[in-house]
């Protein structure tokens, strides 16, 4: 006797196990069909199937099952990826909830011994949900990213391109998490906008430059007053990364710094010359128009770095901290202004307190002006 309403539950499983049985989802044996194949594109071993994962592999399956009507010999390959970072992210996760030993503490081996416990729970629960999809994916044949005959042909791969010159080794930068001490993907990475301070600084010219800066304009914006100056002041919202600045960039078309590309500046507190370079991403309408270049601690200063050749100093631990100071020698005519830079600059024994409203004139010690600019934006 039939029951009154039809249960899912109860048939799906049953049927999806008897097509199982007996192998229609395995390619026909047949030389002379027509080839059909898909290789499921494969989700990542982090967890379980999502509703995008049921859409994409609905369609899938649709047009398997479509040409396997049409006569053709089709084979839907099912498999999973290890996704490294995402999967260590998750058991290292998973440990400290549970209150075990980290990564560190355990060693290597047994870490990895529990990255593939994970896997193997992971995998088992993303096979469930295709079977309860109805997925008409040849299990026979189901493969994982580390299987030891796909590395094999990952390594011939990535060695035919590097020979072909289509691929290459270099450094570059990460997401560095310094809790769990190692690199995670953009995905893992939750973005926040926050308020943020612009700090001016001044950075001496070197080799006794100088040059002719603006300070007035008549109503069309044409400049009709200048100063001489020998520094440039330079705009940003990140001075803690100063001691890792390899270079200073002006936009090609802002004619206040025309004459400065291609000169060097002092850098403030480490007494590093560095190059004052041209490159579109400095904004000539926001802070000085001029900004410093920390290529291994911002990913637009990275790729300003990578087109003007300039080195990447990295000035964080690994734990995301400074390294201990040391006592720095300071060049004696470096400036620092906490808000706009003011129209000429103060005497040398006038000091006033970073952050104050009367704080737009330089001070002239930079060990001094750094500090109490850097204590006033944490206040």
């Amino acid at each position: 006797m039939l029951d009154k309403t039809f249960d899912p539950k109860a048939a799906e499983p049953r049927l999806y196990a008897t097509w199982e049985e007996c192998g229609v989802f395995a390619p026909r044996q047949d030389t002379a069909a027509e080839t059909y194949s898909i290789v499921i594109p494969p989700p990542n071993v982090t967890g379980s199937l999502h509703i995008g994962h049921a859409l994409n592999n609905t369609l899938q399956d649709i047009l398997a099952r479509y040409h396997r009507m049409t006569g053709k010999a089709v084979l839907w390959l099912p498999g999973t990826d290890h996704a490294g970072i995402a999967t260590q992210m998750v058991v290292e996760r998973q440990l400290a909830a549970d209150g075990n030993m980290s990564r560190r503490e355990m060693g290597r081996d047994a870490f990895v011994d529990k990255v593939w416990e994970w896997k193997a729970t992971s995998a088992g629960s993303i096979q469930q949900q295709l079977r309860r999809l109805g997925a008409s994916c040849d299990w026979s044949r189901e493969r994982f990213t580390l299987d030891p005959d796909l590395q094999v042909a990952v390594r011939k791969v990535f060695v035919r391109l590097h020979k072909e010159g289509l691929i290459y080794r270099d450094k570059r930068l990460v997401n560095w998490d310094p809790h769990f001490q190692t690199a995670i993907s953009d995905l893992e990475v939750e973005q926040r906008e926050m308020d943020g301070f612009y700090w001016h600084f001044a950075y001496p010219l070197a080799d006794g430059v100088t040059y002719e800066h603006p300070v007035a304009w008549d109503g069309d914006g044409q400049p009709t007053g200048h100063e001489t100056r020998d520094y440039i002041v330079v705009a940003t919202t990140r001075p803690e990364t100063m001691l890792g600045d390899t270079g200073v960039a002006v936009h090609p078309d802002d004619p206040r710094y025309a004459g400065l590309v291609g000169k060097f500046v002092t850098l403030p507190i480490t007494g590093r010359r560095i190059p004052i370079v041209a490159d579109a991403y400095a904004d000539p309408t926001k802070g000085s128009g001029a900004v410093k270049i920390t290529p291994a601690h911002d990913f637009n200063d990275f790729q300003v770095g990578k087109r003007a050749g300039l080195a990447a100093l990295n000035v964080m631990e690994p734990s995301a901290a400074s390294p201990p100071p040391t006592r720095p020698t300071c060049p004696p005519t470096t400036r620092a202004w906490t808000a706009s830079p003011p129209a000429r600059p103060s005497s040398p024994g006038r000091r006033r307190r970073a952050g104050s409203r009367r704080s737009r004139r330089p001070v002239t010690s930079s060990r001094t002006a750094t500090a109490r600019a850097w204590s006033s934006s944490r206040g």
